[in-house]
């Protein structure tokens, strides 16, 4: 008679946060492995963050994020955040989508599930925009993530115009840059990386990206950047095309290398 090995999957919960800094009602996702539940004291975390038209239920619909995350001695939280390019226009009533991450969520999180607290204990990741939302965050605050890593992502945000190659993405960038110089010079992940003074104690980098994806020549163009500018990184290019099933293939990587670092 064939036996049957259950397999305790992760539990999954939904947190609904009111935002002062968006002035409204929010809500994020924390993937908990099983065996952490009993885990005394901090436990390490990593932010994952969504692309453009996504949200935080994207993970768990549309990949095997839990069975990946199940034998991983960290969590994992989600945030929502709009299509507001992870970016602050004070422009904007409201549109805060960085300090809300940062200054918001991120504590939020790490009161309710005692976790983080600490770089060593914080990574973070994401696809596409929130590619470039993690990565512009861990280099606007390498004091706080050990850890970054993207999945196709869009590293060019602040400079998109007219003629970017993913015209879905240009209404949302008018939206949140316009034509704004110093706002898009403020959130330029390409001028980050290029700057000199930008270099202590940065966190490790990884990215990869689908060799038929529209993005792939910004994200090669990036790594020669970093590898330019000396910064440690580890780049690979993949099969696969800027979308679902290429997120999916990739992201149990993502969370092995994250497990290593935190």
């Amino acid at each position: 008679m064939k036996q049957t090995i259950d397999v305790v999957l992760p539990l999954v919960e939904t947190v609904v946060y009111r935002s002062h800094l968006l002035d409204r009602k929010v809500y994020y996702s924390v993937i908990e492995p099983q065996p952490l539940r009993e885990v005394a004291g901090k436990r390490s975390v990593l932010y994952l963050l969504h692309g453009l038209f996504g949200s935080y239920q994207n993970w768990a619909a549309n990949t095997d994020i839990l069975k990946y995350a199940r034998e991983q001695k960290f969590i994992i939280v989600c945030p929502d955040a709009g299509d507001g390019w992870y970016t602050d226009n004070p422009a904007t009533p409201n549109h805060l989508f960085e300090s809300y991450i940062l200054n918001e969520i991120i504590p939020d999180a790490e009161k309710r599930f005692d976790c983080g607290g600490e770089r060593k204990k914080r990574a973070i990741a994401g696809i596409s925009m929130g590619g470039y939302g993690a990565f512009k965050f861990a280099f606007r605050r390498p004091e706080m993530f050990c850890f970054a890593a993207s999945m196709s992502g869009a590293f060019h945000a602040a400079e998109i115009g007219d003629d970017e190659r993913r015209q879905e993405a240009v209404p949302s960038i008018k939206a949140v840059f316009g034509e704004d110089k110093d706002l898009r010079s403020r959130n330029s992940l390409l001028k980050m990386a290029a700057d000199d003074s930008n270099r202590d104690d940065l966190p490790a980098f990884y990215f990869d990206c689908g060799t038929g994806d529209d993005f792939i020549e910004v994200n090669e163009n990036f790594s020669r950047l970093l590898s330019e500018q000396s910064i440690s990184h580890d780049f690979m290019r993949k099969p696969g095309g800027h979308d679902w099933a290429y997120w999916d293939a990739n992201l149990q990587n993502i969370i092995q290398i994250a497990g290593k670092h935190i």
